[in-house]
Formats: structure tokens, sequence, C-alpha cells
């Protein structure tokens, strides 16, 4: 799911300073629940261990009223087995849009350890806890830069 009727993702692209900047296909509803469950499988985005990202969150508001309080949660997980949680509040909107938001930079842990794939989820809420839209990748640490 990325979108509800009141919230609408546009795009997830994750930026990484010197490297063109990579888009996070969006999963699209199919017309049956085989074709939405083949849409839905999550694109693996590959990255160098170490390396320091942003993600760009571009979206608009399609409610007739303001969107207040919306946050950005987004999860890694790897086997199952949660790695990483972090809330980000990215404030109230009006309807309309399209607005973008950049969220702060993190790192990449490193080692051999590290290096493998993190299924990562991005949920965006509401101050009510509704949940207004959904993203799901595969972020793979890897030991070099992808050719």
């Amino acid at each position: 799911m990325n979108s509800s009727r009141d919230f609408e993702l546009l795009a997830v692209t994750i930026q990484v300073d010197g490297h063109p900047d990579i888009p996070v296909p969006l999963a699209q509803d199919g017309p049956d629940d085989q074709a939405r469950e083949r849409w839905a499988r999550p694109t693996t985005v590959s990255l160098r261990e170490g390396a320091e990202f942003r993600v760009r969150l571009d979206f608009s508001v399609r409610a007739r009223h303001d969107v207040d309080g919306l946050k950005f949660i987004d999860e890694r997980t790897r086997e199952g087995v949660t790695m990483g949680h972090r809330e980000t509040h990215l404030g109230d909107y009006r309807p309309g849009g399209p607005y973008e938001v950049v969220l702060p930079p993190e790192h990449l842990p490193t080692g051999h350890l590290a290096r493998c794939t993190y299924e990562c989820t991005g949920t965006f809420v509401d101050g009510a806890g509704q949940e207004l839209g959904r993203v799901t990748h595969a972020l793979e640490i890897t030991k070099d830069w992808p050719q």
C-alpha cells in the first residue's frame, strides 16, 4: 500500500553525496490479490557499508482537512529481527502539495557482519495514529559500491 484516500506517496528517493539519486519503486495496487502480491515484492537498493545517506519523501495531501502530527516511522529487519527503528516527526500539512521532506542523514554500519540485506518498511502515521501510507524495499549493504 502506498496511499490512502487522504494521502498520496509520490516518491521515495535515496540520496548519497557524489552518487546519482536512487529512486525506490513504489508498490502499485493490482486488480486482484495475486497481482497485488507480485507488485508488493520489495525492490533491492544497494549501498556501500559506512555510506552516509538521506531519504527524500515526496507526497501530497488529498484530504478535505489538514493532516496534523504527520510522522514517518522507519523500521529495518534482518531475518525477522528488528535491527533499527526511527520515528521522524514531519509536522502538519494542509491539503495540496506536492510536499518534499528530506530526512536527517544517517550512516550505514560497517564490517562483514553488517553486509547483508535488510527489509525496510516506512510508514506514514497521522497524529491520531491512523496509517496513511507505507513503502517497503530491501536495503543491501555491500563492501563496495555496486557497478
